[in-house]
């Protein structure tokens, strides 16, 4: 069966099914589920409190009106719908590879760009005909690759070294770092045209980086949590819309109907970061 939580003027109502302590009543097994989003952990423990409350209270009541037997039969058994067996390394694991999927990308290819200024190699790109699309997608491929061997990597260190479960969709785990790399060093080759030493570029490139994926990207807290400018500073940069993907994939078996939005998403930030990165690279230094 399932209970339903409503608020009302006391607080939290536990609306329990009539046929609850009838089937208690006869010896019968009845099971009242409550799920509570724990997305808010004060609220959830709040909620918690007032649904114990209320589920003694009727066991009480069932006691004094009917018998002692039925509210003796009363038990209340929590479960975590994810990662039941609580263990920290399911819940991190996945989000670190979001994290390092991030930070050294970025940084490869905003140094990829840089290192040409400062050798003075970018004078080619002044004297040949080749588009700035061509450049930056030339540099950008190779790191794309590495990116991904490092992914591969970082699975299966998860997999088989944590022992993290895989329940979700390989091919959209796949499709979707394939699209988030794409996305992190397009950010980085973006910052590099803003940029003229590989040590100013890395500086940038890493609190650029890493702050909005530790912060807002759901590493510590779930951005469903975020309010204000908080959660539109999460939501746009990449790592926000990938890190639902990761942990989706490991713990919570999630599919392509679930995450198909995050998808959209990271293809919109990696085609945005080259088209940003293409303008405001100078084809001509004056």
């Amino acid at each position: 069966m399932e209970a339903r939580l409503r608020s009302g003027e006391l607080g939290f109502v536990l609306e329990i099914p009539d046929g609850y302590g009838r089937d208690l009543t006869a010896g019968r097994t009845a099971e009242v589920s409550v799920t509570l989003d724990g997305a808010m952990p004060f609220r959830a423990e709040t909620a918690r409190g007032y649904v114990v409350g209320v589920a003694n209270a009727y066991a009480a009541q069932l006691a004094a009106e009917r018998s002692k037997d039925a509210a003796a039969a009363y038990t209340l058994v929590p479960r975590l719908r994810y990662n039941q067996a609580f263990r920290s390394v399911n819940a991190t694991v996945p989000s670190v590879i979001m994290l390092m999927l991030v930070l050294i990308p970025a940084i490869m290819a905003a140094i990829g760009v840089v290192r040409e200024k400062e050798t003075g190699s970018i004078a080619n790109l002044h004297a040949t005909p080749i588009s700035k699309f061509e450049f930056l997608l030339g540099k950008q491929l190779p790191y794309i690759a590495i990116s991904l061997v490092s992914a591969a990597a970082l699975v299966a260190i998860a997999l088989f070294l944590f022992q993290v479960p895989f329940r979700g969709s390989p091919s959209l785990l796949a499709a979707a770092t394939i699209l988030y790399v794409a996305a992190t060093t397009g950010f980085g080759q973006f910052l590099s045209c803003f940029t003229r030493t590989q040590v100013a570029a890395i500086f940038a490139t890493a609190i650029l980086s890493v702050i909005p994926a530790v912060n807002f990207s759901g590493l510590i807290v779930p951005v469903s949590s975020l309010e204000g400018f908080g959660r539109y500073v999460g939501l746009a940069f990449p790592s926000a819309w990938y890190q639902p993907i990761t942990s989706g994939c490991f713990s919570k078996g999630l599919g392509w109907a679930d995450l198909w939005p995050n998808l959209l998403a990271l293809a919109g930030f990696a085609l945005s970061f080259l088209v940003l990165a293409q303008l405001a690279l100078k084809k001509q230094e004056r």
